[in-house]
């Protein structure tokens, strides 16, 4: 949307450049208040005076003018199409109107529109420098957004040194009492807590293919080598999967996909990980965004039987974005279920709240942060501790980015855990510290 404050702006150029149109609006009452509702910025009930005015004066080009933004403020790109082609059509020196049109087409996903419309405005000799920047940069935007529709990847590859408080989420107890025999057990060091540095790398892909305005496909793919300094036993790797096909109605956008995430332990598969998702996302306001989604799959542990679950989850956020910065409130709800009755002890349902924020500060940084609150409900009792497990826990993250460029970028980020739970084997605390630099190409 254009920014309000640019509104009155355009009003002024509208009354310097289109006198004859300005003393029709004076003398006429209607459109004097719909020019004042306008340049208040009470788009609201700007829009409610047009909607009254529009078969009266549809066609006259100080009408079409104030209607076209009051469109766009609107995000009712369509009329303002419409509005300001009328416009340039009966006063192709209306250069603002000319801009405004190169912007309402982009609005709607014209782009090559847009490329016409603000190359007429740069081969205008009386097109200021200021109008002129707006334009080349609306027609830069148009290009980038039309050499993407046909096919488009984007690929990066990051490198992060860290260090991890607790690489294996190990307890800091000694020794365990397992109810089941009656004994005490002195823990392993490979089940207590363990730290160390680490280094990871990874590859990431990401792309999409354009069908029409409204539809198209989405694919990414990532994979992950995460090596310890001296614990070597917990290196890692994993990679993550999706393709998704979204589709854009009149009363929001819908997405359906699959996800593959498998990942191996000291070099051997430890799991594998299928999901089919849906979402839905609906945008309420310029200002809120709300997405759900309902996801189905299933875990198959190579390792360990008892750890197979077939998967739900439910979730729902809501995005409010002001100026330069977005908050997100999100709730989500997932049901792990055994395979097997005998291993419901590992069966649980997850409860998630979370809140978080991106702020970008400039051209250059980028900060973020998310805190959330997690409980787990498992089904039935342990078969060691004889006694239902019930952990609850609190995670927090913040991380602050540099782009140096296009192509570079670097991360500090920092991530905590502190989990507690009734069996005092599974509680811990965690945190991991972190440098990434990233190549974006």
């Amino acid at each position: 949307m254009i920014k309000k404050t640019l509104f009155p702006l355009f009003l002024s150029l509208c009354c310097i450049s289109h006198n004859a149109s300005a003393n029709t609006v004076e003398a006429d009452s209607n459109l004097e208040k719909l020019k004042k509702e306008v340049s208040e910025s009470a788009f609201d009930s700007a829009w409610l005076t047009a909607q009254t005015l529009k078969e009266e004066y549809l066609g006259d080009p100080a009408f079409d003018f104030l209607y076209g933004l009051t469109a766009l403020a609107k995000d009712q790109a369509e009329y303002a199409v419409f509005a300001f082609e009328r416009v340039t059509a009966n006063k192709p020196e209306w250069l603002d109107a000319q801009y405004l049109l190169a912007k309402a087409n982009y609005k709607i996903a014209n782009y090559q529109g847009a490329i016409t419309a603000s190359q007429i405005l740069l081969s205008n000799p009386k097109t200021s420098e200021k109008l002129k920047e707006s334009a080349n940069t609306l027609m830069s935007l148009s290009q980038s957004k039309l050499d993407k529709q046909s096919f488009y990847v984007s690929q990066r590859v990051s490198l992060s040194l860290g260090h991890d408080s607790n690489i294996n989420s190990g307890t800091t107890e000694d020794n365990i009492f397992i109810p089941s025999t009656g004994d005490t057990f002195l823990l392993t060091e490979e089940s207590k807590e363990n730290s160390d540095n680490y280094g990871s790398l990874s590859y990431q892909a990401s792309g999409s293919k354009v069908f029409s305005q409204v539809s198209k496909i989405l694919f990414s793919g990532k994979g992950t080598i995460h090596k310890f300094q001296d614990e070597s036993q917990f290196d890692r790797m994993f990679a993550d999967l999706a393709l998704q096909y979204q589709h854009s109605f009149d009363f929001g956008r819908v997405s359906v996909g699959l996800k593959l995430t498998p990942l191996w332990l000291d070099d051997e598969l430890y799991r594998t990980r299928t999901t089919l998702t849906t979402s839905f996302e609906k945008q309420l306001t310029p200002q809120w965004l709300v997405t759900t989604g309902l996801n189905v799959g299933k875990t198959n542990n190579k390792i360990s039987d008892a750890l197979n679950t077939d998967n739900v989850s439910v979730n729902l956020a809501g995005h409010y974005f002001s100026n330069n910065l977005k908050h997100s409130f999100g709730l989500s709800y997932s049901d792990e279920n055994s395979d097997k009755d005998i291993y419901d002890y590992n069966s649980q349902k997850i409860t998630t709240v979370s809140y978080s924020n991106v702020w970008i500060i400039n051209n250059a940084w980028i900060a973020s942060g998310m805190i959330a609150y997690q409980e787990k409900e498992y089904q039935d009792s342990h078969p060691f501790f004889l006694e239902q497990r019930d952990d609850d826990m609190w995670l927090a993250s913040a991380s602050l980015q540099y782009n140096q460029s296009k192509q570079w970028s670097y991360n500090l980020n920092i991530n905590a855990q502190d989990k507690d739970s009734n069996l005092s084997l599974f509680s811990y605390q965690r945190s991991d510290i972190s440098l990434t630099a990233s190549m974006n190409f």
